[in-house]
């Protein structure tokens, strides 16, 4: 139960958080270009142009794609099927421990009533 999730953890999450960071990348970059453009004198003005709508395409594209994997994520039921899993095996564990839990507090409570009456008796001779 825990390898498919792992599994959906290091995949699909990882290659869209990637994508994430990717658009993050492209948005700097574009602002970096924006703010050559505004500084940018005659001579180079028109290839500061060319540098922001490269940026801005390139920004479109990474978000694409970004938005894509994040659908995909999303649509994709495995996830939620892989998380029920181990939610049902944490409930079977749980109620596991919680049974032999109840099982040693009654021994425990039974030898301690024994040992508290021998200590007791011991004290009373």
């Amino acid at each position: 139960f825990l390898q498919p999730w792992q599994t959906t953890l290091s995949t699909s999450i990882a290659v869209a958080m990637k994508a994430r960071q990717a658009v993050r990348g492209s948005r700097l970059e574009l602002d970096s270009a924006k703010q050559v453009l505004k500084t940018a004198g005659p001579s180079r003005q028109e290839a500061a142009r060319l540098e922001v709508e490269n940026a801005e395409d390139d920004l479109v594209q990474k978000t694409e794609v970004a938005i894509t994997l994040m659908k995909a994520v999303l649509d994709n039921p495995e996830p939620l099927k892989d998380l029920h899993e181990l939610a049902k095996a944490q409930l079977i564990f749980y109620a596991t421990a919680a049974e032999a839990l109840s099982t040693v507090q009654g021994e425990l409570e039974e030898l301690s009533v024994a040992a508290e009456g021998d200590y007791r008796k011991s004290r009373d001779h």
